[in-house]
């Protein structure tokens, strides 16, 4: 699978298919709710650090005092499998969750499955663009 169809899978497991992605960072937490599939085409992109003709995740989320947040990503196709791979084991387990967020001294994600009663209350809606 190339990187594009592993961002369409991802997109398409953790938007309206009874798994939620949510992202601690510090003393916050976002629920993903809505997940873009974007195209750099050309050098007026914000996103600097990927080349033109790349593609890259717009994320659109809600943090938990309810404040919409929008999150780009250039995730590695590495990363993106793990979590698709992570959200089957987290249905058979039973979660309805998976939280991702970075370890301090390793800046590498880490991952674990909840289950949440209710979630922030956002309708989740996918897009590719």
């Amino acid at each position: 699978m190339n990187k594009l169809e592993i961002m369409e899978k991802f997109m398409y497991t953790f938007v309206g298919n009874g798994i939620h992605l949510i992202i601690k960072e510090q003393d916050n937490s976002y629920l993903v709710h809505t997940i873009e599939i974007m195209q750099k085409v050309d050098e007026s992109c914000i996103v600097k650090e990927i080349p033109v003709g790349e593609y890259f995740l717009h994320l659109g989320a809600v943090d938990k005092h309810g404040q919409e947040a929008s999150i780009i990503c250039n995730w590695s196709p590495e990363l993106l499998q793990n979590l698709l791979e992570n959200s089957k084991m987290a249905k058979e387990a039973g979660c309805s969750s998976i939280i991702m967020f970075r370890e301090p001294s390793t800046n590498n994600w880490m991952i674990v499955f909840a289950k949440l009663n209710e979630p922030f209350g956002k309708t989740q809606t996918a897009y590719v663009v």
